[in-house]
């Protein structure tokens, strides 16, 4: 299942069909992230979580490495799964 989920993201990121939250951008330049790290680590990280427990729907976060860090990508999916919502990305402490 967790691979099926991670083909879903990479297929919907490589087709371009991904919006990026202010929140998102605001959280990857305080730590110094760009968007090209972003879509890296959704492209070649791994699904470290899956929450369901929120009504706008499940949320993915996916871990992958930049430089020396680990980075956690948190997205979901819009409701039809045409576009996939980048919420927060942060360097894991």
């Amino acid at each position: 299942m967790n691979d099926d989920i991670l083909i879903r993201i990479r297929r919907i990121v490589r087709a371009g069909q991904y919006q990026i939250t202010d929140h998102a951008l605001e959280e990857a330049d305080e730590d110094d992230l760009t968007l090209d790290d972003i879509l890296n680590v959704l492209l070649n990280g791994s699904l470290d979580s899956i929450y369901t427990d929120d009504i706008r729907g499940t949320r993915y976060v996916v871990r992958g490495d930049v430089d020396e860090d680990e980075v956690d990508v948190v997205c979901r999916f819009r409701q039809d799964e045409t576009l996939l919502i980048i919420i927060t990305v942060y360097v894991v402490d």
